[in-house]
């Protein structure tokens, strides 16, 4: 993995998903906007949103445990470049920050 930054606080970890979750939406827009040239990327938002949506569940709940595996969305975008994903970025940061942990 290329060096991404690192996430300090647990309400920096939180906008950033809820950034990625924007981006999900706005890819969205774009496939059912402009279908051909985004279809190759249509078939990564479900598991990609899933993921955050659920990330971000227990978040708030303060439930998640950081560390462990990687996120599952990883394995879907890291061979992508990134005119398939182009958040892949913001992921891969999110990511990083789940398997380190957070300061507080």
């Amino acid at each position: 993995m290329s060096m991404v930054i690192q996430i300090e606080t647990m309400d920096e970890f939180k906008r950033q998903i809820d950034e990625a979750l924007i981006e999900v939406e706005e890819m969205r827009y774009s496939i059912e906007f402009d279908g051909d040239y985004m279809q190759q990327s249509a078939h990564l938002i479900g598991p990609i949103e899933e993921e955050l949506n659920k990330l971000k569940q227990e978040v708030a709940e303060g439930t998640h445990q950081f560390g462990g595996a990687p996120l599952a969305f990883i394995q879907i975008i890291e061979p992508l470049p990134l005119a398939f994903i182009p958040f892949k970025y913001l992921l891969q940061v999110i990511n990083h920050a789940h398997l380190m942990g957070v300061e507080s």
